[in-house]
């Protein structure tokens, strides 16, 4: 049912696709993010979802009728961004990577570094600053500005320029590289923001949001989703700057499509009345409290990134013994100065 919903809509876009030089395809991956953009005959893919996404992200290049990515860029080697990116590899040429990172432990970015090597595609990592054409749209590096100990503020930031719009991909930045960000002096201020850590409260801060001051923000998020992604403190910002919320949960996949004045917007369902895309957050559909902890038995504090985990969080299970600091409780961590992991959310 899910592969006739997505061909009916791609039959009802393909005259608007036609006459569209530049289309973005923000796809349902659930809990992930997964972009596919084409202009003026060129197609760049922004992340690939879990590794359960492939043959939902092969399904759709075949059904577009891509033969060849362009440009791939991985933002960050967090799986929920990587895993559908082999399913892209084996199912088209591929002319560049760009990634921030050559190396990472984890089984569905090896398993695509392992399948880039096999096609001779190296790695490439941009500095913040360097822009290239992508058809006529011009796309410009933003970040990541230096190393970070977190892995989500290492996210490759990119911005892209097509005619009178802009749109801003985010990864899953969180507040330490946004404000790297704004303190650059960079043009951040876009049309549509793909909206940072899939709603993330460790995300999307006042200053940040105000900056970009976008009118149309894209989140992606899986129905029922343990992290209470969006949070509701998110929502509430874009709502006041008056941004018109997508939401991969409610509105399933959805393409924009823009000849450089003009910008359209068609989504694979439309939510009903009671789900309120400002407001509405997972974590109240489970029962689960946002602002709610569970206290854990200790938590788990990096001194480099000054970020505390839930001991089974993969940030403290990835985290090396010289930058582990012990904490009893929640709010001994705080009182140290350290902000909650955006993942584990202890």
């Amino acid at each position: 049912m899910k592969r006739l919903m997505i061909l009916f809509l791609l039959f009802m876009l393909a005259a608007a696709i036609a006459s569209a030089d530049l289309s973005i395809h923000f796809l349902d991956v659930g809990q992930g993010d997964a972009v596919i953009c084409t202009c003026d005959g060129k197609v760049m893919m922004i992340d690939g979802g879990r590794p359960e996404s492939s043959q939902m992200i092969y399904s759709y290049l075949r059904d577009l009728g891509i033969e060849k990515i362009d440009i791939m860029v991985l933002t960050h080697p967090h799986s929920d961004h990587v895993g559908g990116l082999s399913a892209a590899l084996s199912s088209c040429d591929t002319g560049i990577i760009y990634t921030p990172i050559y190396y990472y432990n984890d089984p569905a970015f090896l398993r695509f570094r392992d399948m880039a090597a096999e096609r001779n595609l190296p790695f490439v990592m941009p500095l913040s600053g360097t822009s290239f054409s992508f058809g006529d749209a011009r796309v410009t590096v933003l970040a990541p500005y230096k190393l970070f100990g977190d892995t989500n503020d290492n996210s490759l930031v990119l911005r892209i320029a097509y005619g009178t719009h802009t749109f801003l991909f985010t990864g899953d930045a969180e507040v330490p590289e946004e404000q790297e960000i704004l303190g650059s002096g960079a043009e951040i201020a876009s049309t549509v923001l793909k909206v940072g850590h899939h709603g993330s409260g460790s995300s999307s801060s006042e200053a940040f949001l105000k900056a970009v001051h976008p009118k149309i923000a894209l989140i992606g998020v899986g129905p029922g989703n343990t992290y209470g992604h969006p949070a509701l403190d998110v929502l509430s910002r874009l709502r006041d700057l008056g941004s018109e919320i997508y939401r991969t949960d409610l509105h399933g996949t959805v393409i924009l499509t823009s000849d450089g004045k003009k910008l359209e917007i068609t989504t694979e369902r439309q939510p009903t009345g009671e789900e309120d895309v400002y407001t509405l957050s997972w974590a109240m559909l489970t029962g689960a409290a946002e602002e709610e902890h569970p206290p854990a038995e200790y938590y788990v504090g990096n001194v480099k990134s000054q970020k505390f985990h839930l001991p089974e969080c993969e940030g403290a299970l990835k985290m090396s013994e010289k930058n582990k600091m012990v904490f009893d409780t929640r709010e001994e961590a705080i009182a140290a100065g350290y902000q909650p992991c955006g993942t584990c959310h202890p």
